[in-house]
């Protein structure tokens, strides 16, 4: 169906007939097929597999040299390419991609072996932003790899108080006398 017919078909059949309506049409119908082609050409360049001269910007992007004499195709070829060459997920990765979300670096992430999982620990006063760190993790994990997400003091804890253990042996009821103390033995050990 060309594009005059296109456009024909949605007007009311009394509005075809008038010959100012069928002059319009003519004349307006190629503009129409030429913005539609144009329409198409311009989103087949944001594909790398059908791009002509949007080739050139995907090349600059990921800095992919371009040599005289170089069909489309081979082109399209050394973009995919490139574009596949995916890095494998370590621990280190999943840790820089969490941390660019926290205001104290502080993700460690950490290989459980043998388990098939892993846990990442985040300090508790950088856990405002849940969604964004869970949808990174899902990303960017291994699939057959779980996760335990844990909020953690990244610090060492520090006790400062002492504490006081007492071994006391009483005195039986017989042993009872007046004067003497209820307790046989009192041995106070302070553990600091």
């Amino acid at each position: 169906m060309s594009k005059l017919d296109e456009m024909t078909a949605y007007l009311p059949p009394f509005l075809t007939k008038l010959k100012e309506m069928a002059e319009l049409l003519k004349a307006e119908s190629p503009e129409f097929e030429k913005q539609n082609n144009s329409i198409f050409d311009l989103t087949d360049q944001l594909f790398v597999t059908t791009a002509t001269w949007g080739l050139e910007r995907w090349e600059k992007i990921l800095n992919v040299p371009r040599e005289s004499g170089d069909t489309y195709e081979i082109r399209r070829l050394r973009l995919i390419s490139k574009m596949s060459n995916i890095p494998p997920a370590t621990y280190m990765a999943i840790e820089q991609a969490l941390n660019r979300f926290l205001k104290n670096p502080s993700a460690q992430v950490r290989l459980l072996p043998g388990e098939y999982r892993f846990n990442v620990d985040i300090d508790i006063d950088d856990m405002q932003h849940m969604s964004e760190l869970i949808e990174t993790l899902e990303n960017m994990k291994p699939a057959h790899l779980a996760y335990t997400l844990r909020a953690a003091l990244n610090e060492p804890l520090k006790i400062k108080d002492t504490v006081i253990l007492n071994n006391r042996r009483y005195r039986k009821a017989s042993e009872l006398m007046v004067g003497y103390s209820v307790t046989l033995n009192n041995n106070e050990v302070v553990l600091p």
